[in-house]
C-alpha cells in the first residue's frame, strides 16, 4: 500500500506540474490554440511511448534481472560445493559398488574441451548411481552434517531471502 501511495502522489504531482507549465505558457503567449494542438499531439504519442516503455525497456530490464539472479544462484552453488558439497559427493561416491567402471572418466584435465564434457554427460546418463548404504558410516556423516548446520541454515536463509526479495526484504 505504501509503495502504491508514493506512485499516486508522484503521478498527481507531475500532472499538476504539467498544468502549471501549460498555464504559464498561456499567460506568456496568450495562445490556447497552440497549447491544445501540442497537447493533442502529446496525447496521440502516448500509446507509442507506453509501447516503447513497457515492451522494450521492460524486456531489457527483465533480461538484466534474470542475468543477475543466475549470477547470484551460481555464487550460492559455488559456495555450497566449495564448503561441503564436493566432500559429501566424494564421500557417497566411495560407497558406489560400480564406481571403478567409470572412475577413469572423471579425471578432468586442463586440456578438456566442451566435447569432452558433453561426452562425459552422455556416458553418465546411462549410469545407474547406487550407494551401498550398509557401508556408509551414518554417525560420521551425521557428525559432519551437524558441524555444517550453521552454514546450511545461513545458505538456506540467503536462498529464501533472495527468492522472496520481490515480496519483502529479509
Amino acid at each position: 500500500m505504501k509503495h502504491f501511495r508514493w506512485q499516486v502522489i508522484l503521478g498527481l504531482s507531475l500532472v499538476a506540474l504539467s498544468a502549471i507549465l501549460y498555464f504559464v505558457h498561456y499567460l506568456i503567449f496568450k495562445d490556447a490554440h497552440h497549447i491544445i494542438i501540442y497537447l493533442i499531439g502529446d496525447i496521440a504519442f502516448l500509446p507509442i511511448e507506453v509501447l516503447l516503455v513497457t515492451m522494450i525497456i521492460h524486456r531489457l530490464l527483465e533480461v538484466k534481472e534474470k542475468e543477475a539472479r543466475l549470477e547470484k544462484l551460481n555464487m550460492v552453488i559455488e559456495t555450497f560445493f566449495s564448503e561441503m558439497g564436493t566432500r559429501v559427493l566424494t564421500y557417497f561416491s566411495d560407497f558406489d559398488p560400480r564406481l571403478d567402471t567409470i572412475r577413469s572418466a572423471f579425471i578432468v584435465t586442463d586440456k578438456w574441451s566442451d566435447d569432452d564434457f558433453a561426452a562425459l554427460v552422455k556416458r553418465l546418463k546411462g549410469y545407474d548411481y547406487t550407494v551401498d548404504i550398509d557401508k556408509v558410516d551414518l554417525l560420521h556423516l551425521k557428525g559432519y552434517l551437524t558441524g555444517k548446520r550453521g552454514f546450511m541454515v545461513s545458505l538456506l536463509n540467503n536462498l529464501f531471502c533472495w527468492s522472496m526479495n520481490r515480496l519483502r526484504n529479509c
